[in-house]
């Protein structure tokens, strides 16, 4: 399980926000939905992130989408918080009023206590905050990044990022160039990986590079050689290697996965870059980065059941905790499935391979098997 902090105020709670989502939001409503649990009670369950101009538009629409998510468990109450700077011209008015009180009422017609709805225009150490339901009801901000939740995020390895743009940074495409250098390497390696299923000391040879790669990025270095890339792109492409990858792992080779997938993602072509993006998205979530794996979640763009996981992991909000629980079982019995494997059965005899007619039929033949 991981860590709790215990959060005294209401300004505490707003600090947190930034270590919750993952990175400092801007021009945002962010919602926390306090849980009702017996067994954890008072805990932030879910949190949502939502543009404010959003808000504006149709309040009442926005809070039936954001309450599918949580009115199927026990709810004790939300907190809001409007991030944006002043309106000019309005001298003390909070900016966007209107929109949020109407979603204030529309969420208390859902049955759900409102606890706060306060704004801040940044988040600095000692900004002010200030309710939209009590017009005498302020406060000030703790420092963000000095705070027990923040030591606790740095501890767990989370980065706290300063947006959500930096966040997404880390899913950049390499160069155009390198990328198609690298496709006749990886339509190889992908080939290669099929027959490799089929024997199960060279299956085993081949999870245990991708295993010292995991372990290798968990210390910030990711692979560079083209054949080295290719071949974990194919592995971590492939069934069952990508499912044997799946494991209980340590928080620092949970982050490992994360690193190196992300990494690999950069190189791939279609459909494997969406394996790469879900792996790395279901392995930032599982270390508590929901922002983080929704990023994955956009970056992926083939029709995957992988990828349509991650996203109904990330619409269902369901605690890592129960993610880590289905990943371990699933990875455990992959691999026992990986050494009853044969040279005369398995999946890898049991679909005619075919001739491919293009290197792009290659790829999305082979990593969707």
């Amino acid at each position: 399980m991981r860590p709790s902090v215990r959060l005294e105020s209401t300004s505490d709670v707003f600090a947190a926000i930034p270590h919750l989502l993952g990175f400092v939001p801007d021009k945002s409503l962010v919602l926390i939905f306090i849980g009702n649990d017996p067994l954890r009670p008072n805990r932030a369950e879910v949190v949502t992130r939502t543009a404010l101009d959003d808000v504006g538009r149709d309040p009442v629409a926005l809070v039936r989408q954001l309450t599918q998510r949580v009115l199927d468990r026990p709810m004790a109450g939300v907190v809001g918080l409007a991030v944006c700077p002043p309106s000019p011209g309005n001298g003390s008015a909070l900016p966007y009023r209107t929109g949020l009180l109407a979603l204030t009422r529309a969420i208390q017609q859902h049955g759900l206590r409102v606890d706060e709805i306060a704004h801040v225009p940044d988040f600095t150490a000692g900004a002010t905050w200030q309710s939209y339901l009590v017009e005498e009801r302020a406060g000030r901000l703790p420092d963000p990044f000095a705070t027990p939740l923040a030591a606790t995020a740095v501890a767990e390895g989370l980065v706290t990022a300063r947006s959500r743009d930096d966040l997404a940074a880390a899913f950049t495409p390499a160069d155009a160039g390198v990328r198609a250098r690298l496709v006749p390497l990886i339509v190889s390696a992908l080939e290669q990986s099929r027959a490799d299923r089929a024997k199960p000391d060279i299956a085993r040879e081949r999870l245990a590079r991708a295993e010292n790669a995991i372990t290798a990025a968990a210390a910030a270095t990711l692979p560079a050689e083209d054949h080295e890339i290719a071949d974990l792109i194919a592995t971590f492409s492939c069934e069952p290697f990508r499912s044997a990858l799946f494991d209980d792992r340590s928080t620092q080779l949970l982050h490992g996965v994360e690193a190196l997938t992300t990494h690999l993602w950069r190189f791939a072509p279609e459909p494997c870059a969406s394996n790469l993006t879900a792996i790395a998205g279901l392995h930032a979530y599982m270390l508590g980065g929901g922002a983080t794996a929704r990023i994955a979640a956009d970056a992926g763009t083939a029709r995957l059941p992988l990828l349509s996981l991650l996203r109904e992991v990330l619409d269902l909000q369901l605690h890592p905790d129960e993610l880590k629980a289905v990943v371990r079982n699933a990875g455990a019995q992959t691999r026992a499935d990986l050494d009853a494997f044969g040279s005369a059965e398995g999946p890898c005899v049991a679909e005619p391979r075919g001739a491919a007619t293009s290197l792009d039929e290659t790829v999305d033949r082979t990593s969707r098997d």
